[in-house]
């Protein structure tokens, strides 16, 4: 199955003035969870969530075969 999160950033000095960090150790930098670097120059090629196809890389289309992937990566192959 899918699963689905909404990932909020700001500045750390920011953080006190919105509702998700109450509760939160803010002067804890260990406690920050990290998050990934985004779809596009992610390298998980068949990600179910995966939300823009990846750059650079060539996608698998068959327009007779349903995936769970939205973007399949075509094995091996490069673009450019």
């Amino acid at each position: 199955g899918k699963e689905f999160s909404v990932a909020l950033g700001c500045d750390i000095r920011h953080a006190p003035q919105l509702v998700y960090s109450r509760g939160l150790d803010l002067a804890r930098p260990e406690a920050a969870v990290p998050i990934g670097m985004g779809c596009k120059v992610c390298e998980r090629d068949a990600c179910p969530q995966r939300a823009f196809p990846p750059i650079g890389r060539a996608l698998d289309v068959n327009e007779n075969r349903s995936r769970f992937a939205p973007y399949p990566v075509a094995t091996g192959a490069a673009i450019g």
